[in-house]
């Protein structure tokens, strides 16, 4: 590989990683704002919100107690 195909092939890996970094953490504002929504409402409706993290992946459940 020549120096510039190597040069090429770093800005285009390390384009992708901050892209993806971007991504993750777009999405995970999302979800913490989508919570903070749904845990505002059960408050609003005099509940007690339970949220809970399903394995490694951001998977979240949400009840409503005491409803």
């Amino acid at each position: 590989m020549s120096f510039s195909l190597k040069k090429h092939v770093v800005i285009i890996i390390s384009s992708l990683a901050i892209m993806i970094a971007i991504g993750l953490s777009i999405d995970m504002y999302l979800t913490h704002k989508e919570i903070m929504d749904a845990a505002n409402a059960c408050y609003n409706l005099k509940g007690n919100p339970i949220v809970h993290k399903e394995g490694p992946i951001s998977n979240w459940s949400f009840t409503c107690d005491g409803l």
